[in-house]
């Protein structure tokens, strides 16, 4: 096991895997992308505009010309300034108010926007029709203005039909005038006839218009289609930072990830315990012992397994077993394992020890010492100021388990070269009476003095969680690399029920709650609904020399 060995680019993560490991956060930002285009939304002036199409006969007064010319002619008098200025007089006039110029038909800043059919092929259907649309933020001035646009237009077209006829009338009387012959003159005055037919044909010919109704909603969204499309960026530009976090914060998604950094195998797989709820000390979220609890659930049956792994190491050696538990960081999830897995162990009538080597959380002596007086303990017997025999105490749930307690806290620590020779001792007087010996250890990464009970101990089992980081297992593993380890394997514990951003809460401020806070934080009340009835506790005694 060696930390240069592992191969890193298999955590890479997934974006899948990421969105559902930052669920909470990538729904929080979509929910605030749609919260602020709403708000947008409602904060912009509504924008109304009223659409119009037309169609423009050829004249016949043109009929030599290009119809696709004489098209693209009737488009340019549409934008001209003399139907935008007609335009705005009619719109005025029907409003009855000042409300539009000439510089909202025409110009740069424009409401009028005139759309040729571009890609409709000469001739085909639709070919010769032109939207003209108007916008405006108020629904009837919009409809008002593309209607006034569509008649100032029409009006103009006359008004040339007009001039273009009467030009060519006075054309052809200039012609019979200077003509010489009866027979021209006829011809003359037969042209002047057609001329003038062929200008009140085109004058009763009007386009044909499908006037705009007054619009009924904002061209810049609802309320609905903004939080819609906000929402949907919301989502998407949170699942971008949630793959760049968990890029940054690869953790164990997969049971079988940890195989990759301990080269160990997987002996158990349990549920997790989540015992309290954001503030520790506080309400119980799920049932920290269920082997005491429910005896025959899934949970307990899960905790037998990994008690019987335990036990098949322990018989492949032949020999007494002292195995501590490790994890990465302080939590609550180590210490109700090795409760359950010691009232599993001790279900077979094996006599059982657990020493409680965390005395800043004290977990592991409040699960099997419940409403225990304090009392000298691991610590005080390392420090050499009691014996291990005046320490220990049998749990009240099973007459097999002898515990170790923490003991108090105190302010100067037994460390280094001492700590480590008198944890040695212990454990060989424990090993001289029990058979199994299971050691709660402190968080390798925040007390130095866990690596020191895993090298005097035989076996080492890692704890750990999906929510943990795999590059502080890298380090857990850096650290055991520099003593004599024997990692013989891990316990995953499967995430409950509760969300995961709470959890990782929960862990942070666990990791930075220390035992006498914990204390404080608690209620008077019993931690746990199944304490037994009190009795006198009885005390378990080692044989002593």
């Amino acid at each position: 096991m060696k930390a240069t060995r592992i191969d890193q680019g298999r955590f890479e993560p997934t974006v899948f895997g990421a969105v559902r490991r930052y669920s909470a956060m990538v729904l929080l930002i979509g929910v605030l992308m749609a919260a602020a285009a709403v708000s947008y939304n409602l904060m912009q002036v509504q924008v109304y505009r009223a659409t119009a199409t037309i169609t423009v006969p050829q004249s016949t007064l043109a009929h030599d010309e290009n119809p696709d010319q004489y098209f693209d002619s009737q488009v340019l008098l549409m934008q001209s300034q003399q139907v935008a200025d007609r335009a705005a007089g009619i719109a005025n006039a029907t409003l009855n108010d000042n409300v539009l110029s000439l510089g909202d038909f025409a110009g740069e800043g424009r409401s009028l926007e005139i759309t040729p059919p571009t890609q409709s092929a000469p001739g085909a259907f639709g070919s010769s029709i032109v939207t003209v649309s108007f916008t405006w933020p108020n629904s009837r001035v919009a409809q008002t203005g593309v209607n006034a646009a569509l008649q100032a237009f029409d009006e103009e077209r006359a008004a040339r039909i007009l001039a273009q006829g009467a030009d060519a009338v006075a054309a052809v009387e200039r012609a019979i005038q200077d003509s010489r012959t009866q027979g021209q003159r006829i011809e003359l005055l037969k042209q002047r006839t057609q001329a003038l037919v062929d200008m009140q044909l085109d004058l009763a010919t009007h386009p044909t218009v499908a006037w705009a109704p007054e619009p009924q909603l904002p061209v810049n969204g609802s309320s609905k289609k903004a939080g819609a499309v906000g929402l949907l960026a919301g989502l998407v530009l949170g699942a971008v930072l949630a793959y760049l976090r968990a890029a940054r914060h690869r953790c164990l998604d997969d049971r079988l990830d940890p195989v990759a950094i301990y080269d160990a195998p997987l002996i158990g797989d349990v549920p997790s315990t989540d015992k309290n709820l954001i503030l520790p000390g506080f309400a119980a979220a799920s049932d920290p012992l269920p082997m005491v609890v429910h005896p025959q659930s899934a949970a307990a049956e899960a905790f037998r397994f990994t008690a019987a792994s335990v036990e098949r190491i322990r018989t492949a050696r032949d020999e007494q077993l002292a195995v501590v538990f490790v994890s990465a960081y302080t939590g609550d999830d180590r210490s109700t394992v090795v409760a359950n897995v010691a009232l599993a162990a001790a279900e077979s009538g094996r006599p059982v020890m657990v020493v409680d080597a965390d005395a800043d959380w004290g977990t592991l002596t409040e699960l099997l010492l419940p409403g225990s007086a304090p009392t000298d303990g691991f610590e005080q017997v390392v420090a050499g100021r009691s014996l291990l025999s005046d320490c220990i105490e049998a749990s009240p749930f099973n007459g097999d388990i002898t515990v170790l307690p923490a003991g108090p806290t105190r302010t100067k620590r037994t460390a280094g070269p001492a700590y480590a020779h008198a944890v040695e001792r212990v454990i060989a007087e424990a090993k001289a009476s029990f058979d199994l010996v299971l050691i709660d250890s402190p968080a390798v990464l925040r007390m130095a003095n866990a690596v020191e009970l895993v090298n005097d101990s035989d076996a080492a089992i890692i704890v750990l969680g999906p929510d943990e980081l795999v590059n502080d297992h890298v380090a857990v593993v850096e650290r055991l690399d520099q003593v004599k380890s024997n990692v013989v394997g891990y316990i995953y514990r499967r995430p409950g029920r509760t969300p995961r951003f709470v959890r990782r809460l929960r862990a942070r401020i666990a990791g930075r709650t220390a035992g006498p806070l914990r204390l404080a934080l608690a209620p008077s009340a019993p931690r746990f609904a199944f304490q037994p009835a009190k009795e006198p506790r009885p005390t378990a005694r080692l044989p002593r020399d």
